[in-house]
């Protein structure tokens, strides 16, 4: 293979690898999670209705007084319309060769990502919510970053 044909082999390969690495951000922002659904979950909710919007709690104990208390652990993201910022991503891939990879990744990363966060839930006699609590596992500075 002579001279010309390395230098045309080399950039097939870069060109592949450039474009093998695009779109990672504009992923992130596709299978991000939308904003928790929280409406109507607060004293006097039943549990069985909390575990089937947030799913099964990390952590079952009793508090101080005796009653129940569940932990549950879940991603609020961004409103569904902010998904609409996937579309200058995928433009900026194709116009930079996906270099502009080298910002947007870590900004979806970051500023971008959803929020782990925290339920607590305490229970009178009859399994409703007698105290409701959210809270930003890491990170957050208050229950509205849920």
């Amino acid at each position: 293979m002579g001279g010309k044909g390395i230098k045309i082999l080399s950039m097939m390969v870069f060109v592949g690898l450039m474009l093998g690495q695009g779109g990672c951000s504009v992923y992130k922002v596709i299978t991000q999670p939308g904003p928790a659904d929280l409406k109507g979950i607060g004293v006097g909710t039943p549990r069985q209705m909390l575990i089937s919007r947030l799913g099964a709690p990390i952590m079952v104990d009793n508090d101080a007084h005796g009653n129940k208390l569940d932990v549950f652990q879940f991603e609020s993201g961004l409103h569904h319309a902010s998904k609409i910022r996937a579309l200058p991503y995928l433009a900026a891939d194709v116009f930079t060769l996906t270099l502009a990879e080298l910002l947007l990744w870590p900004l979806e990363l970051t500023a971008m990502d959803a929020t782990t966060c925290l339920g607590t839930a305490t229970y009178d006699s009859s399994s409703k919510v007698q105290s409701w609590a959210i809270s930003p596992k890491n990170g957050g500075t208050s229950a509205q970053d849920c």
